[in-house]
């Protein structure tokens, strides 16, 4: 089956790291084309779709010129390609794929890849009427109404982990804590930043790192004047975007502050590297750590005052023996490409 993986993005967020996983697993049986502006592409397209989220009804009004130059560029790229599926996995790519694949006869099959709650309203229902399956990654991420859906978890996609033997660095944790993610509000550096302060009123020398691409300029420009507010200048460290092999390298505590998840990724990593958690208590950081036999009790109400007793919780205790071995076999690369490979042989051929 020729298979192609597009996305329309050249970030590399947690949906552009699981398709070129996808692409990996499915490599060997299919022909599979990645089309992407990434270096990785098998088939390179110049970026053109903004990487910043489409907040607002005038950030979203503003890019339909650009879908409009995309959907007549990517017609001809599947013309060229012919695939017979294609594999999307994000909502940009599936309105310009979604759309270009009714230019071809015989149609390719459309697979949507969701990474985030589908929706309601007209907006669900085009994307419904655009795909003719769907994978989810989560019990926590709704299956589109009408929709056949499959649930796949995401893999650990990373670098050979290091052993999870507990601390890795033998430092003070308080001195190394992180928050991996994009800079956006849902992943909630801000609310980190409020529990930073309360921490360094007990421990002054606690450091916090963000890692992770600033997505949203407004967002992170109002987090920087929230820490010189609070006068954490030098006690917040912005780090920006890293490879996901070192995406962790020189942190002891992972702090997970995020509003909302569907399948998160950062609690995977870190949990499967043996390192001391504080998250914020939502379904689907409840769901991973019960899925696991690890206490979710120890999760932290959405407030700067939880958040931060997480914090010194997470410091004083390592964690329990055992969870970072079930974690990597739960989100085992082996398992999501044996489901993801089933899957695929199971769809039916494309729709006349």
């Amino acid at each position: 089956m020729r298979i192609l993986l597009p996305t329309l993005y050249d970030t590399r967020g947690g949906s552009t790291r699981v398709l070129l996983a996808a692409a990996e697993a499915l490599a060997p049986v299919h022909a599979v084309t990645v089309r992407a502006p990434l270096a990785e592409a098998d088939d390179p397209a110049p970026a053109l779709f903004p990487s910043r989220p489409l907040t607002g009804l005038w950030r979203k009004l503003t890019v339909l010129p650009r879908l409009v130059r995309l959907l007549v560029r990517e017609t001809r790229a599947l013309r060229r390609l012919r695939p017979d599926l294609i594999h999307v996995h994000d909502e940009p790519s599936l309105y310009v794929y979604g759309l270009a694949a009714r230019a071809l006869r015989p149609r390719p099959f459309v697979l949507w890849h969701l990474h985030a709650d589908a929706g309601a309203g007209r907006t669900a229902r085009l994307r419904v009427a655009l795909a003719d399956a769907c994978i989810l990654i989560s019990p926590h991420v709704a299956p589109p109404r009408g929709l056949p859906a499959t649930l796949i978890p995401n893999p650990l996609a990373l670098a050979p982990l290091p052993a999870p033997d507990g601390d890795p660095l033998g430092a003070d944790p308080l001195h190394t804590m992180a928050v991996v993610g994009a800079v956006v509000p849902r992943k909630g550096q801000d609310l980190a930043v409020a529990a930073l302060a309360l921490v360094r009123a007990r421990h002054p020398a606690a450091h916090l790192t963000l890692v992770g691409p600033e997505l949203d300029p407004a967002y992170a420009a109002a987090l920087r004047a929230r820490i010189a507010a609070l006068g954490l200048d030098g006690a917040v460290r912005f780090a920006g975007a890293r490879p996901a092999a070192t995406v962790f390298s020189g942190i002891a505590l992972a702090v997970c502050p995020s509003r909302s998840e569907a399948q998160p990724l950062a609690l995977a990593e870190a949990l499967a590297r043996g390192l001391r958690i504080a998250a914020t208590d939502i379904p689907a950081h409840r769901a991973m750590l019960e899925a696991i036999g690890a206490d979710a009790a120890t999760l932290a109400a959405p407030t700067p005052a939880a958040l931060a007793d997480a914090i010194l919780s997470a410091a004083r205790t390592p964690p329990p023996p055992g969870l970072a071995t079930r974690i990597r076999t739960r989100h085992d690369p082996s398992r999501f490409t044996a489901a993801l490979r089933a899957h695929i042989d199971a769809l039916r051929g494309p729709p006349p």
